[in-house]
């Protein structure tokens, strides 16, 4: 039997990698700071209450394969993406690199392309200074965006379904917006956190 735990995230500033400076000032300027801060707050506590639950599932990690919403590689260039965005205050990567420490694999989760059009389109909107244009951009992202999500969630799936061997586990982090369970093969039992 393959296990899936399924863990549904809230993507920090520092998760955003170079969008993070755009996003952060965007958010700011739309709730205020104080809110802002405020929202800061109760993400720490979302990620210190989840890094608790998932310790306490007492996975064994060496048997453990983690799949990561946005990452597109594994092996030392997966890493090095997973240490660098720790460093940056990403609770995200913090736990996953506490779980690697001891025995977890990274899995190259993400298809590059996706990504990169989606991002293209995330700071088309960002770039542009004029209202005109912002609303441009804005329209063209949001023709897109349900369509790259299905894909991006096709493709994941994909992913943990030719990954994840027989008796193993995997945990996959991924954003609330997406929607893999349904794309994963029936012999996978899925134990989502949300739902626990």
């Amino acid at each position: 039997m393959r296990k899936l735990v399924y863990v549904r995230i809230v993507h920090t500033s520092a998760d955003m990698g170079s969008l993070s400076k755009e996003l952060t000032q965007v958010a700011i300027s739309k709730l205020g700071r104080e809110k802002w801060e405020n929202n800061q707050k109760l993400i720490e506590k979302f990620w210190d209450e989840l890094e608790k639950e998932i310790f306490g599932l007492n996975l064994n990690l060496e048997n453990t394969r983690i799949y990561q919403d946005g990452l597109p590689c594994e092996g030392e260039m997966g890493i090095k993406i997973i240490h660098n965005t720790a460093e940056l205050g990403s609770k995200n990567y913090q736990i996953i690199e506490k779980m690697v420490a001891k025995g977890a694999r990274i899995i190259a989760t993400e298809n590059p392309e996706l990504l990169i059009e989606e991002r293209n389109l995330l700071l088309d909107m960002l770039k542009v200074s004029s209202t005109s244009e912002k609303e441009e951009a804005k329209k063209r992202y949001i023709a897109k965006k349900d369509f790259l999500l299905e894909q991006r969630d096709a493709y994941i799936a994909s992913r943990i379904n030719k990954t994840l061997e027989n008796e193993e586990t995997g945990i996959l982090f991924i954003g609330a917006e997406h929607n893999v369970i349904p794309k994963l093969a029936d012999d996978i039992e899925v134990l989502d956190l949300v739902k626990h």
